[in-house]
């Protein structure tokens, strides 16, 4: 296997070693769009919740929950796609294999045939060619596979580790451990493509829910500015206006959890 490496693997391997896919970090851009959102949601609660500009300390506690939900949401997604291309690669190993390579040439044609058709900037093909790469010294395969089902943190990856470590040291049928581990990625992929198509218009409305009460609260202060006159510049004003506020965020992250349906 040596000189299997374009020049981009070898970048892929100085930039990102061992990445854990447990945790995701936001990048650049990710991280402004979370502190534009951030700052949009305190200035608007500050105005609409207390026309006062005291409330812009909001911003730090904006900040943590703002965090939590878009770091919540990326992390989901990117499991969602390793899972769906680990399933491709599987996909292609297992034909390799059938083709009469041996279990290390058939991660690295599967490899090869994976960055042909989807290129090497794709999470798992990078994965792969740091596993080719190891290969070259003579590193256990299943300690490699091992090691991105663990740092993965998706249960079907680490369930195939294990399967697949115990066969390959005790000679098991890797054709049908294949097969059955490309079919049970599918079986969710499709679960989860049905579970989104029922659940988004109620996505939709959920959202539009959402903005209910600081439309409410506009239409209002807009055009009746003397029914909330009572409720800004004084303590008492604050405290009602806090409790809804309260109230109002702990809707909000209970209908999140009830609408992320996991499988």
């Amino acid at each position: 296997m040596k000189g299997m490496e374009s020049r981009d693997c070898k970048a892929v391997l100085r930039r990102r070693p061992g990445r854990d896919y447990r945790h995701y970090v936001l990048d650049w851009r990710e991280n402004l769009l979370w502190l534009a959102a951030a700052a949009g949601m305190t200035c608007m609660i500050s105005w609409l919740f207390y026309r006062s500009v005291y409330a812009l300390a909001l911003f730090v506690p904006m900040l943590f929950l703002t965090r939590r939900l878009f770091s919540g949401y990326f992390l989901a997604k990117q499991k969602s796609e390793l899972l769906y291309q680990f399933g491709e690669m599987l996909q292609m190993i297992a034909a390799s294999l059938k083709a009469g390579y041996s279990m290390e040439n058939a991660f690295l044609q599967a490899w090869k045939e994976y960055v042909r058709l989807y290129g090497e900037k794709s999470l798992i093909a990078q994965e792969f060619c740091a596993i080719c790469h190891q290969l070259q010294f003579n590193e256990p395969l299943e300690q490699l596979v091992d090691d991105l089902a663990q740092r993965s943190g998706v249960e079907e990856i680490i369930s195939f580790s294990q399967v697949f470590s115990f066969a390959k040291r005790g000679g098991g049928d890797m054709m049908k451990i294949f097969q059955s581990t490309v079919e049970k990625i599918r079986q969710k992929s499709d679960v989860e493509r049905e579970i989104v198509t029922v659940i988004t218009a109620k996505r939709t409305e959920q959202r539009i829910m959402d903005l209910v009460p600081f439309g409410i609260l506009l239409y209002v202060g807009l055009t009746s500015p003397e029914f909330l006159a009572p409720l800004y510049g004084n303590l008492l004003g604050a405290a009602v206006m806090t409790v809804c506020l309260l109230v109002y965020v702990g809707a909000f992250l209970l209908a999140e959890k009830i609408l992320n349906i996991r499988i």
